[in-house]
């Protein structure tokens, strides 16, 4: 598999020059043309809001693209803007951003761990992978809303506010099928009984291990224990 750097001072004059244009970081760097998004001025508001529509409170972030073709092509300074369900990347300090799209992408790396864009059900979403399985993948979604500030002061919120909210998923190997899936028991129970393994045995498992359905890290080891084999 062939590794392509994509260094940021060598692709900054590039995309500033193509701006609002699709730009293909393949094509600057090997004159080839697959295209993989935009890039943009990002304009800052010009009133106050608190918080931000992007998964990561920091940008120095580093990630890796995995494109469909089996090429590796990594990049600095990249988030996930919830709200455009689109992986960003700062290019400079003018507030120059790439937004990349999932045309060729197979999915993409931050912070080790795996992010995918499904469509399912007229939703087009990006996921963070939390397990996958031989019969269905376990998914975290992410969703961003802008909740307006009120001047009375029993309110206590002067100011508008991004409030970020995580969902989880099952998405079906068989169908592609993407169901809401939330972490309690019962929903563990009745997805156990598609386990190999007895559901008593699992759940004895739980039991001596002290382990939490809340928990993520928690139910990672559940859902290996019960379906892993």
């Amino acid at each position: 598999m062939r590794i392509i750097f994509i260094l940021i001072f060598l692709v900054s004059n590039f995309i500033i020059s193509q701006l609002n244009n699709q730009t293909d970081f393949r094509s600057a760097l090997t004159g080839e043309s697959t295209n993989f998004g935009t890039s943009f001025f990002y304009n800052q508001p010009n009133k106050v809001i608190l918080g931000s529509a992007y998964l990561f409170d920091e940008w120095d972030n580093d990630g890796e693209i995995q494109t469909l073709t089996g090429e590796r092509f990594l990049v600095r300074n990249i988030n996930l803007n919830i709200s455009r369900n689109a992986f960003e990347a700062k290019i400079n300090d003018n507030d120059s951003i790439f937004s990349f799209t999932f045309n060729n992408i197979k999915q993409i790396l931050i912070n080790g761990k795996s992010y995918k864009n499904y469509f399912y059900n007229e939703d087009n979403r990006v996921y963070e992978l939390i397990y996958s399985g031989s019969d269905f993948t376990f998914l975290k979604g992410f969703s961003v809303k802008l909740v307006t500030g009120s001047g009375n002061p029993m309110v206590n919120r002067s100011n508008d506010k991004y409030v970020k909210k995580e969902s989880y998923f099952i998405r079906s190997v068989e169908n592609n099928m993407i169901e809401s899936f939330k972490l309690s028991k019962r929903s563990f129970n009745k997805l156990f009984e598609n386990s190999s393994l007895d559901v008593k045995r699992i759940l004895a498992f739980i039991d001596s291990s002290n382990l939490s359905y809340k928990d993520e890290n928690d139910v990672i080891k559940i859902l290996e224990f019960a379906f892993g084999n």
